[in-house]
């Protein structure tokens, strides 16, 4: 159940799908990350008040980012924009460990997400990193739970990698 005031998670699926959209009509890409993602995997079971979107290759400027933005309907801003009571966190170029992504069709058209292994990683990294985060806690716990349910296909052995790939990185 969504908390009071956020909307549920499949108007957050249509405003990131209807976001993409209008980009991908641009000639860019977007990939959805973070918390909505693991809304998505854990179908709905986590929640969350924004949606991650950042761009798969190459991201346009901040004019052409406002543009796109300002002709759905959101005043201008850099990074954070409201969309029908929907905040869209419109991020960079996305920093993915992994070049897999999920294609997720709906009626607003094509949403890619970051990859389950990945999402289940970076909730664990968060967890932990700068401090310990317990909504982080609980994200990663919900992705394992889905997974073992057989609900989300996970490749243990790849996030098993990107842990150690972490661990090495971040204890020097």
């Amino acid at each position: 159940m969504d908390q009071p005031g956020k909307p549920d998670f499949k108007k957050r699926e249509q405003i990131a799908a209807r976001v993409s959209a209008a980009f991908k009509a641009r000639g860019y890409q977007l990939v959805q990350y973070g918390g909505a993602t693991v809304e998505q995997y854990s179908r709905g079971k986590y929640t969350t008040s924004d949606v991650d979107l950042g761009f798969v290759d190459a991201a346009p400027s901040l004019d052409v980012r406002a543009q796109v933005m300002e002709s759905l309907g959101c005043e201008r801003g850099t990074r954070l924009y409201l969309l029908d009571g929907v905040v869209v966190d419109l991020g960079g170029q996305a920093e993915l460990l992994s070049t897999k992504l999920i294609e997720l069709n709906t009626p607003e058209g094509l949403l890619l997400l970051e990859a389950p292994e990945e999402s289940l990683v970076q909730r664990i990294l968060m967890a932990v990193y700068p401090q310990e985060d317990e909504d982080q806690k609980k994200a990663a716990l919900m992705l394992m739970v889905q997974a073992l349910a057989g609900n989300l296909p996970m490749d243990w052995s790849e996030s098993i990698d990107w842990r150690r790939c972490l661990d090495s990185k971040f204890s020097r």
